[in-house]
């Protein structure tokens, strides 16, 4: 009678423990993934590629919105404004993590708000003037800077954004002043940096290499550790003069409102790591400059957290700060 009493408790708390996995797959509500750019740039890109493999996945329509502004916190707090169900995801990476530090006036801390299911993709970041600037090289385009101060733009998707860090880095270690330019998107970047209103922009390489196959724009240098296979001809910053080891890849991944039941956030972080294995995946991510990097939850965690401590050394060693 024990032995029987004892299998029936295990059973039951093995199918309450499933219930919440479960619920999730039985549910056919649509799944908002919620992307804090506008249509059109980098992480909108990759966002669409990664959405219809999570459908599959998961059982479940899920539907890409563009909630833009705030470099990426007006999606963010739509997410944390929401249920704590899994129904909606927000797709974040650096700002998530970045734009809080720069702007105190933001309020949110992601370890708090939030619970990160697994990392999708890396990619670089490139320094872009128009095919017909005068700078050749991201050295003329110092000096340029270190003669006529503030005069220089670079144009950025928002202040605090990964983008708005590499400018100002580059600023701080060649000892010029470059005008930061920040938008409310990567497209807006680009058509103007494409009309010549900008001088020079920072520019995620996914976004940048369709424009410099039209011959549109000349890249002058790439955030990665190494020359990217798509730009070969293209320096690393850390083959520039005066900025050796710097380095700063743009990554991105999928958040849950925390709160979001342990079992259902892994059944999400399940499905993206399968999404990323299908070399489909791979090859259209790649296409457009990223490198397809699944992590699951707990380890994206970890990631994160190393990931934080870099950006804190850039704002103290920069100063940059939204009033």
């Amino acid at each position: 009678m024990l032995r029987r009493n004892l299998i029936r408790t295990a059973v039951a708390t093995l199918v309450f423990a499933a219930m919440p996995a479960a619920a999730m797959a039985q549910d056919t509500g649509p799944i908002t993934l919620l992307v804090g750019y506008s249509a059109g740039g980098s992480a909108d890109f990759a966002a669409r590629v990664i959405a219809p493999e999570l459908t599959k996945s998961l059982g479940r329509s899920v539907v890409v919105e563009n909630a833009t502004g705030a470099s990426g916190m007006i999606a963010l707090q739509k997410l944390i404004n929401g249920k704590a169900d899994g129904s909606t995801l927000y797709y974040g990476g650096f700002d998530t993590v970045a734009v809080p530090m720069v702007n105190k006036a933001v309020g949110i801390d992601w370890k708090e708000t939030t619970v990160p299911v697994g990392r999708t993709a890396l990619t670089s970041m490139a320094i872009a003037v128009p095919a017909a600037s005068p700078y050749k090289s991201l050295g003329e385009l110092a000096t340029a800077a270190k003669a006529t101060p503030d005069t220089v733009t670079f144009g950025t998707p928002g202040i605090g954004s990964a983008q708005h860090f590499v400018g100002e880095m580059i600023g701080h270690r060649i000892g010029a002043k470059l005008l930061h330019a920040p938008y409310r998107g990567g497209t807006q970047v680009s058509n103007d940096l494409l009309a010549g209103i900008l001088d020079s922009a920072v520019l995620t390489t996914s976004t940048a290499l369709p424009f410099v196959k039209d011959g549109k724009i000349r890249i002058l240098a790439v955030t990665s550790a190494e020359r990217t296979a798509a730009l070969p001809d293209v320096p690393a910053l850390t083959e520039v003069e005066g900025l050796n080891g710097l380095v700063l890849p743009l990554w991105q991944g999928l958040f849950v409102k925390a709160g979001t039941d342990q079992a259902a956030a892994k059944t999400i972080s399940d499905a993206i790591v399968a999404a990323l294995a299908r070399d489909e995946v791979k090859e259209r991510l790649a296409s457009a400059g990223f490198a397809a990097a699944p992590m699951p939850v707990g380890e994206f965690t970890g990631f994160i957290e190393q990931q934080a401590d870099t950006y804190r050394k850039i704002v103290q060693e920069s100063s940059i700060s939204v009033e």
